[in-house]
């Protein structure tokens, strides 16, 4: 088992969903392509060794991607298995030799085998350089994790949450124990394991639950929330998307004034791609208004879009800024169905 970690660590099955680690997998295979004929003593001319190569690369190569598309559409879990690297370059491997014998008909060993070198340094060495790309990544996600129940769950949102229960409890029975229902909700989902995937219907669920527990605790007048929820629900989502967001617009957009404030969440589907908009009031810390000021919310964003990039690559953005007495954070991400495996294949 030590091995298979071993391996697993060093080699990763690489996401080809994502457009970006497709287009470093066609520079690769263009560029060992195009640098073969010139390590190699051949008879053929430049030309003709890379037209050599291609015949056989091309077909490999789209039933690959094909294959990956498959397996990513139908039976994703293969995708996080422990054996998944084993699983990927044994089925390349057959797909290899089937275009090699079946489809082109090589029955030269000394061809064979230059092209079995081509395919597993090419495979081998792309799998090496996304684990590698993973693995540098890996200090920004375990820092997210660790500063989870610090930056999200913040102490004072606790004890705040705590005392209002406690004093609702014989007045309001009712929203008390809505109050309590809610908080053991969101432990619950921060205690889930960070590297997991959600649906923007659980993030929507979950934001919606710690709406409710602000709104009990400042005032259903005092915290607004505007729902224009157009998305679908089965979208897949990084886990924990919304619910650290709307903290930050809570915490820094109405907590910090007394005045009532107005957040906005929208979710839209275009073409292929999940629209996610968040808005709340901005007051500068240096403004009268503010009696409340805190500090910047850079490090939950910055943690979002290092989660963001390792999740989707460059197919995922975040960007924010302050416009006019407003704080936007907009955030872009692939349109990917989470469903089950079982419905996948049979539903």
């Amino acid at each position: 088992m030590s091995i298979i970690r071993q391996i697993a660590n060093n080699f990763v099955v690489p996401d080809l969903r994502n457009s970006a680690t497709v287009v470093r997998l066609l520079i690769l295979v263009i560029s060992m392509t195009l640098l073969l004929p010139l390590l190699t003593d051949s008879p053929l001319g430049y030309t003709e060794e890379i037209y050599r190569h291609v015949v056989w690369i091309t077909p490999v190569l789209l039933l690959i991607l094909a294959k990956a598309y498959f397996v990513s559409k139908f039976i994703p879990a293969l995708l996080n298995n422990k054996y998944s690297f084993f699983i990927s370059y044994f089925s390349n491997l057959l797909i290899f030799v089937f275009v090699e014998r079946m489809v082109l008909g090589n029955n030269d060993l000394g061809s064979l085998a230059q092209h079995f070198f081509l395919y597993n340094l090419i495979a081998l060495g792309f799998m090496y350089n996304e684990a590698f790309r993973r693995n540098s990544l890996a200090p920004s996600v375990s820092e997210a994790r660790l500063s989870a129940l610090t930056a999200r769950i913040r102490p004072h949102f606790l004890f705040n949450s705590l005392n209002a229960a406690i004093s609702l409890i014989r007045l309001r029975p009712y929203d008390a124990e809505t109050l309590l229902e809610n908080l053991a909700n969101l432990f619950r989902a921060q205690l889930r394991d960070g590297s997991q995937s959600s649906t923007l219907g659980q993030e929507i669920e979950w934001a919606k639950e710690y709406i409710a527990i602000e709104q009990i605790r400042m005032g259903h007048m005092r915290v607004q929330v505007m729902w224009q929820h157009q998305a679908p629900d089965d979208a897949e989502t990084p886990h924990l998307l919304l619910q650290p967001l709307l903290e930050n617009a809570v915490f820094h957009g109405v907590e910090s004034t007394h005045r009532p404030g107005m957040i906005t969440v929208l979710t839209r589907l275009n073409r292929n791609a999940i629209y996610i908009r968040i808005e709340n009031p901005f007051t500068p810390p240096e403004s009268s208004e503010n009696v409340k000021p805190h500090k910047g919310n850079s490090m939950a964003l910055r943690n979002l879009q290092e989660r963001l990039a390792l999740m989707y690559d460059h197919d995922a953005k975040i960007q924010s800024r302050e416009l006019d007495g407003i704080f936007r954070v907009d955030i872009k991400l692939p349109y990917r169905k989470r469903t089950s495996d079982v419905a996948r294949l049979f539903g």
